[in-house]
């Protein structure tokens, strides 16, 4: 009995703190707005928001799989405005942004288009941009 305790206990320990441990952990009130697979070069992707009906504060990304960096960022709101971010975020694989903050605070988003490329040695050739939205309360 002793030894299984022994074996167990690090192995317990372990399961304990990677449970804990993230680089990608959510900040509260957010929703997210959408995701895009990304190829190994570089190119234009747009994520269509639409579907989800809210205002929101601010974005940020979350990027699985592979390390690319993001700029020419434009947000299209629901009235039709545009936002462009002046911004290259890099983002090495399991990372997530700082909270971009929206111009006039509560906007509802229409679409969301960035261009990347890869950065560093792909894995795969593949990547996963998921995009979040900070929910505003009115």
């Amino acid at each position: 009995m002793r030894k299984l305790i022994f074996l167990g206990f690090p192995l317990l320990l372990v399961l304990l703190l990677s449970s804990c441990m993230s680089t990608t952990d959510l900040p509260r009130d957010t929703v997210k707005l959408g995701e895009q697979e990304v190829n190994f070069k570089a190119d234009h992707d747009v994520i269509q928001v639409g579907a989800y009906q809210g205002s929101f504060k601010a974005l940020f990304f979350v990027v699985h799989l592979n390390n690319i960096q993001l700029y020419d960022l434009v947000v299209t709101y629901g009235n039709g405005d545009k936002e462009k971010f002046d911004t290259r975020l890099t983002f090495d694989e399991g990372t997530r942004s700082r909270a971009l903050p929206l111009d006039g605070g509560n906007r509802q988003i229409q679409q969301i288009s960035f261009t990347y490329k890869t950065v560093g040695d792909w894995v795969d050739g593949k990547a996963r941009v998921m995009v979040y939205g900070i929910k505003s309360w009115q």
